[in-house]
């Protein structure tokens, strides 16, 4: 070991830092803090277990181990990685029994394990001390705290005081209430509280109310950032408790949308991201038709499943000056579904000016009778005003179909100069004018110089190969690309077709990625989806002969 490296590892904060590369697990709920409005809210990202890490990994925390283990200079650091954050209680309690946990260390009836940190043991100093800094290490708990979880420690006296945990995940039981509650302390940064235990009868003889345990939380735990709400019933006089956590920058709430909760948002802040995942109802409580009009202006995120009549009516009564990127997923339950599907794109152009980027899914209602204009663009009309977008992603499932128009792929190059993923997946379908020429999508992207993503289900027009084959524009970074292409070419010979269509998008998009997986069977239609496969496989080809097989002109 060289000089200079002995010296650097005699500089704790270089220990330290070096160490804690080796951590097992990745924290998710550092990230969201850092940059909320940076999160992923992609189709496939799930919100309802937000701050909770992944699978540790297992060759980090034997690396610690063998730190821990053969160096004291690294000892140290090494253990309060390993005990930053556990699994669940039990290796706290192994570490009690090696201690020879005795009752008779009782400090007026409680054990010393449960008494806060600041407390000094009379009997046993030293492995107290020993028991405190393990304890004092514990950042994070993986596993659910429930009921049973703590009546595991009836026979120690009760769980034990951790004075700097930061992220845990309760399922609360009016039979553990107070125990739960004494885990909280002012170092509490992630919490998730789920009110909806199976013995939600206990519930009514408590005592306890969702009000009466938040307003607990909030005096335990006022430094709370990210909370996820699990609720049993429809919150009603939370508009007074849940402020009090005013340091919240993310939410994530599970249930129903009410007046209270709605007012209640409204008093946070510092939000940023706003998580709602509503249960399906068919009516609106606590007549939500008669919201007042309310502010949301620090959020920037916002996702919303089961986007039924309440969630909708909360939404055209919220504005959302900051807000920039949105999720949403509609599920139908009457036939005016598209009426509802094009209130809400209204809605968020009219309310979130700021508003760049967009995900929506939803499905067809047409077993409840819907009947869905038969051209996309009178759905997404009010977002043709809404310049500043630079992702719009739009899935319609089971059969949604609409027609796009060569009109109304201009428009989309018009209206969103700056759009970098446009990814409109649904079912192709016929309409009343002709169908669009496959070079019409080169239009857009030639207007759309920053496009990364492209997906269009227009049912492209690829006849008359002679008349667009040698086409080229100008490199573009286009790297995900799917058409929807029209089956009957007009061409005798549809493989020459493809063919040719494959040294386009060869010669013009020499970043492209030939990703099978942007669009899915279910929504746009087997055999669309197979022809694309083609295409995508003479491209593969194209690039494997290195475009030698294009230099002769094919007949």
């Amino acid at each position: 070991m060289s000089v200079s490296t002995h010296r650097a590892l005699q500089v704790e904060d270089i220990l330290a830092t070096i160490v804690r590369h080796l951590s097992p697990y990745v924290w998710d709920r550092q990230a969201i803090l850092a940059t909320p409005d940076g999160l992923d809210v992609g189709p496939v990202k799930d919100f309802s277990l937000l701050g909770v890490d992944g699978i540790p990994s297992v060759e980090n925390q034997r690396a610690l181990l063998q730190c821990a283990r053969v160096s004291r200079t690294f000892s140290s650091h090494a253990l309060k990685v390993l005990w930053r954050t556990l699994p669940n209680f039990q290796p706290l309690r192994h570490l009690l029994d090696l201690m020879g946990f005795s009752y008779a260390d009782l400090v007026e009836g409680a054990p010393i394990h449960t008494l806060p940190s600041d407390f000094e043991p009379i009997a046993h100093v030293q492995e107290w001390r020993r028991y405190r800094w393990y304890a004092s290490c514990v950042v994070a708990v993986r596993s659910v705290i429930n009921c049973n979880a703590l009546d595991e420690w009836s026979d120690k006296g009760g769980p034990p005081v951790l004075p700097r945990l930061q992220s845990a995940r309760f399922q609360l039981d009016p039979r553990s209430i107070n125990r739960s509650l004494r885990l909280l302390n002012s170092s509490m940064r992630d919490l998730t509280l789920d009110f909806d235990s199976s013995s939600h009868r206990a519930w009514e003889t408590s005592g306890w109310s969702t009000e009466n345990v938040l307003d607990a939380v909030a005096r335990s735990a006022p430094g709370v950032q990210v909370l996820n709400v699990t609720f049993r019933a429809p919150p009603q006089d939370i508009s007074p408790v849940l402020p009090r956590l005013r340091h919240l920058r993310v939410l994530v709430i599970t249930g129903w949308m009410t007046p209270s909760l709605h007012a209640a948002i409204e008093a946070l802040e510092y939000l940023e991201l706003l998580y709602l995942k509503l249960y399906w109802t068919r009516h609106a409580e606590g007549n939500l038709g008669d919201l007042q009009l309310r502010q949301y202006p620090s959020v920037k995120t916002l996702v919303v499943f089961t986007l039924s009549e309440p969630a909708i009516l909360a939404l055209q009564a919220t504005e959302f000056p900051a807000l920039e990127r949105a999720r949403l997923e509609i599920w139908p339950y009457s036939s005016d579904a598209t009426e509802g599907l094009v209130q809400i794109i209204q809605t968020l152009h009219r309310n979130a000016p700021k508003l760049r980027s967009l995900i929506l899914t939803t499905s067809s209602a047409a077993v409840y009778g819907d009947r869905p204009p038969p051209r996309l663009s009178t759905v997404l009309k009010p977002l043709l005003q809404h310049h500043v977008l630079e992702t719009l992603s739009v899935t319609l499932q089971e059969n949604y179909a609409f027609a796009v128009t060569r009109e109304d792929i201009l428009s989309f190059a018009s209206a969103w100069p700056n759009i970098v993923r446009l990814d409109l997946a649904h079912a192709p379908t016929l309409s009343g004018d002709s169908l669009p020429p496959v070079v019409t999508f080169l239009e857009l992207v030639t207007a759309c110089p920053r496009l990364e993503t492209l997906v269009l289900c227009a049912r492209f027009d690829c006849s008359a190969r002679d008349t667009w084959r040698d086409t080229v524009i100008p490199p573009h970074p286009l790297r995900e690309l799917f058409l929807g292409l029209e089956p009957e070419t007009g061409s005798y010979r549809p493989d020459k077709t493809w063919r040719a269509l494959a040294g386009v998008l060869h010669r013009c998009f020499p970043c492209l990625e030939l990703k099978r997986d942007l669009v899915r069977a279910d929504v746009v239609g087997a055999q669309t989806l197979e022809i694309w496969n083609g295409v995508l496989q003479q491209v593969q080809e194209i690039r494997e002969d290195g475009g030698s097989s294009l230099s002769a002109p094919e007949l």
